[in-house]
Formats: structure tokens, sequence, C-alpha cells
């Protein structure tokens, strides 16, 4: 009895493996600041802590 319980425990773990659909990582929403290390918008030109220009980095 507790083997055919184990059986169907298994086969019903895998069918609900099946279905899960893995997320792909989400792109960062912040970055820091290289001047005064703090946590900033991704979008942000300048920070607003220190207000010093961000400069661009390019995605290589």
């Amino acid at each position: 009895m507790v083997f055919i319980l184990f059986c169907l425990m298994k086969g019903s773990n895998k069918l609900t493996g099946l279905t899960k659909k893995e997320e792909a990582p989400a792109e960062p929403e912040t970055k820091i600041c290289p001047y005064c290390q703090s946590e900033i918008s991704i979008k942000a030109t300048r920070c607003p802590h220190c207000t010093s220009i961000l400069e661009e980095t390019k995605a290589e």
C-alpha cells in the first residue's frame, strides 16, 4: 500500500514539474552611482543624491 502511494505521489510530482515554466531573469531596474554608491534608477542621467552627471555605458 505504501509503495502504491509512493508511486502515485512520484508521478503527480513529475506531472506538475512538466507544467512549470521557467521565468527569464528580470532586467535590472536600478544601478549604482559610481560617485556616491547610491542606488538609482537605470534610466537616470544624473544622480539625485550627489547630482553627478552619469555617463551612458554601452552594452557590448
